[in-house]
């Protein structure tokens, strides 16, 4: 070589005069076993090495020691009493897992670190209450019932400015979708009692968690028809009523007509739709219905399973009875915050959850809203004194100086990930 260069590798380093004297004396004194190893050469066993530094074996042909710091190639290896410090500076703008370790793998280094920084987000109140959404979980499809009009869903939607309830038969996929001037519980359930007096009483009856399917005029519907409410929400519907013009007129179409021991709704629709009198199910079949209709049926509901689970879904871990949750923001609120609750019973439909919150309140949420996390991060945040980052060492605080943050200059700028939302409306 004809020429040589020296190089400062304090100039290479986007970091403070004090920091990096801090740093210096740190490692001198915690990891003078390692400096020592790396300057007289590791041994060719990883056996023979001393305990103290055996966790860098691995790292061990990319270790130099320049000015009394120890470097990974062009990473500084942070010395154990700084380690806790830093993980708050590397996870102080709550970027998440893989953004907190990408920022910490260009500049720094210590065994497990990755390890730690997961622990630390985890544990982190803020990212707890500030998260996206669950990815999608696989399709279950609902057993196709053995009967027209057996089991149906409804909802209510807006169209073009007008307001509509539809109500869809889970046999024949048939459905009815009924202009409302308003969505009251009266509205509704008249218009419901209007189609059932055509198609028959269904056994079975799912809807939402919203108004006016929760109110207590619905439950008196329900349990007055004999139909069994199946709801996402918190509440299971059933109540008592009273006959009404609808169920008459339901009772005169399933009612046989002299001389041709057929009903009109037999002769309409070549089958008994069912009314509020106890029928065998043989009895409310279709004649329509072929042998391997259940099992067309069952083909295309698993085709449909098959071409919607390809799609970027999971099926998520289930719960148990004690486990700390964090419980997503209702769709239509203002808030993104992921409320902190625990596990207190499994509900008997299926994906469904009892949770308590520390206020006591109990609710019912689906396991999509429900995101296991530790019980740290579900503890109410306090406010975190500075770090005495110089507590944990017997550095002479004469000789050196205030602990500051190693990466000052080379932080991002401090932001927040806004979650991204994605919906997902399952009749």
């Amino acid at each position: 070589m004809e020429t040589l260069e020296n190089i400062n590798m304090f100039d290479t380093l986007d970091v403070t005069p004090d920091r990096y004297l801090d740093i210096a004396l740190r490692t001198k004194i915690e990891l003078s076993d390692l400096c020592s190893m790396i300057v007289q050469g590791w041994p060719d066993i990883k056996s023979e090495t001393l305990l103290s530094v055996r966790e860098y074996w691995d790292s061990r042909d990319l270790l130099s020691v320049t000015d009394g710091i120890v470097y990974r190639g062009l990473r500084i290896v942070i010395p154990p009493s700084l380690q806790t410090h830093i993980l708050k500076l590397i996870h102080e703008s709550h970027l998440g897992i893989v953004k907190c370790k990408q920022r910490a793998r260009e500049v720094m280094y210590w065994p497990a670190m990755n390890t730690a920084i997961e622990e630390e987000v985890r544990n982190c109140s803020k990212c707890a209450t500030y998260q996206n959404k669950q990815s999608r979980e696989p399709l279950h499809p609902t057993n196709t019932p053995k009967i027209p009009y057996g089991e149906v869903g409804c909802d209510l939607f807006d169209f073009e400015q007008k307001k509509y309830l539809v109500i869809v038969d889970y046999h024949s996929r048939y459905f009815d979708a009924i202009d409302l001037k308003s969505t009251t519980t009266s509205a509704v359930v008249n218009a419901m009692k209007a189609t059932f007096s055509c198609y028959g009483i269904p056994m079975k009856l799912r809807s939402d968690k919203g108004p006016p399917f929760n109110s207590r005029e619905f439950h008196l519907f329900c349990n007055q028809y004999g139909i069994q409410h199946t709801t996402s929400s918190p509440h299971f519907q059933s109540s008592t009523g009273e006959a009404d013009k609808y169920l008459s007129l339901l009772n005169y179409d399933t009612t046989q007509l002299e001389s041709v021991n057929l009903s009109p709704a037999q002769l309409l629709m070549g089958r008994r739709p069912r009314n509020n009198l106890p029928t065998r199910t043989e009895l409310l079949k279709s004649r329509n219905a072929g042998p391997n209709l259940s099992q067309q049926m069952k083909d295309i509901k698993e085709k449909q399973k098959f071409y919607y689970d390809r799609r970027h879904v999971k099926e998520l871990p289930c719960l148990d009875i004690g486990d700390p949750v964090r419980v997503a923001p209702p769709e239509n609120s203002n808030t993104k915050e992921w409320k902190p609750a625990t596990v207190v019973e499994q509900h008997k439909q299926p994906r469904s959850y009892v949770v308590e919150f520390n206020n006591n309140q109990r609710l019912r949420r689906n396991r999509k809203h429900l995101r296991r996390t530790n019980p740290d991060a579900n503890r109410v945040p306090e406010m975190e004194p500075e770090p005495d980052t110089e507590s944990d060492s017997e550095i002479d605080t004469h000789e050196a100086p205030n602990t500051m943050n190693i990466l000052r200059k080379v932080s991002y700028s401090r932001t927040h990930l806004n979650p991204l939302l994605l919906h997902l409306v399952v009749l």
